[in-house]
Formats: C-alpha cells, sequence, structure tokens
C-alpha cells in the first residue's frame, strides 16, 4: 500500500493533515531531509512528526523515507520492467535468461541504494567500527553472505561470528558482552529462530542491526538499527531468492567498505602485512 493510500486509512488531526499534504507533494524533496528540517520546513515539532508515523502504522520517520521511496520507484516505468519473482520463461535461451537476471540484479541493487538512509548508515558504520566483536544472526541462503562478510572482516583483522545451528546462536546470544554488537540479516525479519535471540540480546543490553526488507515484524520492538533492502521479492512465490539475495550481499559489502574507510590506511597496512600468511599460493605476478 502506497503512502498516499495509507493514509487514507485514518482520521488526520488538522495539523496532521497538513503535514501529510505536504510530505505527499514533496516526496522527493523528503527522502533527502532529516526530521529537524522537516520540522522546520512544516512548522511542526519532532514529536508530532514521529506520532504521525506510528499513526498510520510506520515504525518512525526513517521508515516513512523508505517508503516514499517506494512509492516513487513504483511510479517509474523502470521499477516494472522486470519481475524479481519469475524472472525467465521456459521458453527464454540461456542468453536471454542472462540478461533477465543481468536487469534483475542491476534493479534490487539500485533500489536499496535509494533505500539507504545516509544518517542510519553512519551511526551503524561508528557502531559496528568501534565494536570488538561482532555476531551474525542468519541462517539459510544468507548464512553464506555473513560468512563472506566475515572473510572479508577477518582480513583486516576484526573478529566477526557466525554461528550457524540454533544452539550455537543461542550460545553466542548468551554468551555476549557489552563489547559485542549483534546483526540479524532476514529478509522477512519472521524466522522461527529470532525471536529468542533478538530478546536474549535486548535484555543483556547488546545493540541489534537489522538487515532485511521494510516493514513491522515481531522483532522490530526489539531492534535499535535498521537497514533496509529491496523489497519487490515474494516470500513463498518465486523461482529463488534472486533479488533478496543480491540486495544483501550488495548491503554486507556497503558496510564492509565503509568500515575499511574508516582506517584506510591502517587496513591497507595490514592487508599488505599478513597476505604472506594467509595466502599461501605460489603465485608470480609482474610489478
Amino acid at each position: 500500500m502506497t503512502i498516499e493510500n495509507l493514509i487514507k486509512c485514518y482520521n488526520l488531526t488538522p495539523v496532521e493533515f497538513q503535514l501529510a499534504k505536504y510530505i505527499l507533494q514533496n516526496k522527493e524533496e523528503i527522502k533527502n531531509l532529516s526530521i529537524q528540517i522537516l520540522s522546520e520546513k512544516t512548522f511542526v515539532s519532532k514529536s508530532a512528526i514521529h506520532r504521525f508515523c506510528k499513526k498510520i502504522g510506520l515504525d518512525g520517520f526513517n521508515e516513512l523515507k523508505v517508503r516514499l521511496i517506494q512509492d516513487l520507484l513504483q511510479e517509474s516505468d523502470s521499477y516494472n520492467q522486470i519481475d524479481v519473482n519469475f524472472p525467465f520463461e521456459s521458453t527464454d535461451t540461456q542468453k536471454v535468461i542472462a540478461q533477465k537476471l543481468l536487469k534483475l540484479y542491476e534493479a534490487s541493487i539500485t533500489d536499496t541504494y535509494n533505500f539507504i538512509d545516509v544518517e542510519e548508515l553512519n551511526k551503524i558504520v561508528v557502531l559496528l567500527h568501534h565494536a570488538d566483536i561482532i555476531d551474525i544472526y542468519t541462517h539459510a541462503h544468507n548464512q553464506s553472505i555473513a560468512i563472506n562478510f566475515q572473510d572479508k572482516m577477518r582480513a583486516i583483522g576484526r573478529i566477526v561470528n557466525c554461528p550457524e545451528s540454533f544452539y550455537d546462536k543461542r550460545c553466542t546470544a548468551t554468551a555476549s558482552k557489552k563489547n559485542h554488537v549483534a546483526m540479524i540479516l532476514s529478509y522477512s525479519g519472521k524466522a522461527t529462530f529470532l525471536p529468542i535471540i533478538v530478546e536474549t540480546l535486548y535484555n543483556k543490553g547488546i545493540d541489534i542491526i537489522l538487515v532485511g526488507r521494510v516493514g513491522n515484524n515481531a522483532i522490530s520492538n526489539y531492534v535499535k538499527y535498521h537497514l533496509y533492502i529491496s523489497d519487490r521479492e515474494h516470500l513463498r512465490n518465486r523461482i529463488s531468492q534472486f533479488s533478496s539475495h543480491i540486495a544483501m550481499q550488495y548491503m554486507l559489502d556497503v558496510l564492509f567498505s565503509c568500515i575499511f574507510k574508516m582506517d584506510y590506511k591502517a587496513n591497507m597496512d595490514y592487508t599488505q602485512e599478513v597476505i604472506g600468511i594467509v595466502d599461501d599460493r605460489n603465485i608470480n605476478e609482474p610489478n
């Protein structure tokens, strides 16, 4: 449901009506605004903006901006060029399949890029940069993405845990300390292992970052930070997780790159220092 249709479902106060009118008339502008600037432009307090977002069923201003971006994408012709759930047909040639998947990847990454809230991303990068240990909780195909992120981070001397079994996840969560940060990789936010894990982490005061699609889910009350990825993929009615997989991979590559950049020279020096130890291949490359 678009923001415009969502707003129509609620009885708004005069102040909320004027705020909604400004939002719908200035979607392109608002996606790049902070809540402080929006407050100044509309003469509506930040707390009133938060209440408006909650009233129409959103978690807050960040989700409002993400939903506005979704609306803008849906309004563009390019958004509907590829069916992310069924991107190819039985009659397609191999080359056509390759071309369609290329378009799917491009669309999914573009969607995800447009969903990025720079302020939220910066907070998360700083949090991960200062964490002594990062624990990633996920399952199924997202486990390989978590392990890939772990491998990249280990290449710059950082510790990342990727517990695989439900037992390992519970043990890692219960053993977490204040120097840990938890990342949840879940497209739907509905994985059955999540509730006990996030509740345990929340009760221990561990900061939790959720990377997944926008929308309310059972664990949102426990999560402090959110990163949203392209959400056009159906949870079950699909050939495979083409879109969510590439979007999740892109988002974690963005996180790694931003963390690397925080200490760029030191990380470059470290990779050169350890490359001869971690890579034992006999490779002779020209200078």
